[in-house]
């Protein structure tokens, strides 16, 4: 019989997530109707509020879809919270949908292509997490 191997667990394996960010006029609740009726999911707002960095008074509002799909979670979150910004290295950038879980990136590719067709947004595009010093997901499940 071979050697046992062991395996341990550092506790820094995190889910993967893809964001991608939304420039857009529209309000966070008319955004997340736009988009629950455009992807066919059911974004609804959140107890769970982002708090900044800086202030912990300031918090950005979330809406969270956790129950339409089983290998997906969905999260659309404010950028812009009382004159701050969530991630400063989007300054122009309303809104952050993030997907955790299983999305491969001809599904990224898709759901870019379905949210540009969305009146009032202006852009969509992926945003790397690591160019944004983000190490997990904003909304953990």
């Amino acid at each position: 019989m071979g050697q046992k191997k062991n395996h341990k667990l550092d506790g820094n394996h995190e889910l993967p997530f893809v964001l991608i960010a939304l420039s857009c006029s529209d309000s966070l609740l008319k955004l997340a109707w736009n988009i629950n009726k455009k992807l066919n999911i059911n974004l609804k707002e959140s107890d769970t509020l982002i708090q900044a960095k800086e202030n912990t008074t300031i918090t950005f509002p979330v809406f969270i879809d956790n129950e339409t799909c089983e290998v997906q979670y969905y999260s659309l979150i404010s950028n812009k919270s009382l004159g701050v910004q969530l991630i400063k290295e989007l300054p122009n950038i309303d809104f952050i949908l993030e997907i955790s879980w299983g999305t491969k990136k001809s599904d990224v590719i898709a759901i870019i292509k379905e949210l540009k067709q969305i009146p009032g947004i202006n852009a969509a595009l992926e945003v790397d997490p690591a160019k944004i010093k983000r190490k997990s997901a904003f909304c953990s499940f």
